[in-house]
């Protein structure tokens, strides 16, 4: 049977409003049609398509102003005047059909300052939350609420890739919270797939004990 498109549009109605926001979190206006194959530049932006934990994300903030984003970087404090660079933490929060949603990344290693130069490709590994050299540690994590029931995880353990392609307190004297920092990152797990690219402003930093 041929169905005519109102009827088509009719049959189809049904599925189109089960999409359930505490399962999906699809920004509007989205301009990207597929999952980005490498950074998107400089320009500030943080973009998230992928599936975790059986929850679609394809968060594309194009304009920072829109949500509320922040970048921190981390040190770990030390007996000497130098304080290594081991952790790069990026999150967003924002109102999505009326649901508060919060989403979490972060980038780990001994010391980001000791890569040769920028970019620099890295290899995900979860043997270690601070490893040596060319390798780095990441995890996912995302958490809203509606109708007293709460959706969250905290995802480790990824294999794949990230890319860090700037950083403005790379090699710095001493800890800072200035610049921007700007990464791709590719990442899989059993059946959860991701990839994120992001250029975002620093807001804060923090020297650990």
């Amino acid at each position: 049977m041929r169905l005519t498109a109102p009827l088509l549009m009719a049959t189809l109605a049904p599925c189109i409003a089960l999409a359930d926001p505490m399962m999906e979190t699809i920004t509007p206006g989205n301009t990207l049609t597929a999952a980005p194959t490498e950074w998107l530049g400089e320009q500030p932006h943080l973009v998230i398509m992928g599936t975790v934990d059986g929850k679609k994300f394809d968060v594309q903030v194009m304009d920072i102003t829109s949500a509320t984003v922040a970048l921190k970087r981390e040190y770990l404090l030390s007996d000497s005047d130098y304080n290594p660079y081991r952790e790069i933490d990026f999150s967003v929060e924002f109102v999505h059909e009326g649901i508060d949603k919060a989403i979490e990344g972060k980038l780990t290693n001994a010391d980001f300052n000791k890569l040769a130069a920028l970019p620099a490709t890295l290899t995900l590994q979860s043997a270690e939350e601070y490893p040596e050299g060319d390798k780095v540690y990441t995890e996912f994590e995302y958490k809203w609420e509606a109708g007293g029931v709460t959706v969250d995880g905290e995802t480790p353990e990824f294999e794949g890739t990230a890319i860090l392609h700037m950083d403005n307190g790379f090699q710095a004297a001493a800890p800072n919270g200035d610049g921007m920092v700007g990464a791709y990152i590719s990442a899989a797990k059993g059946d959860n797939a991701y990839v994120i690219s992001f250029s975002l402003p620093v807001t804060e930093f923090e020297v650990e004990d």
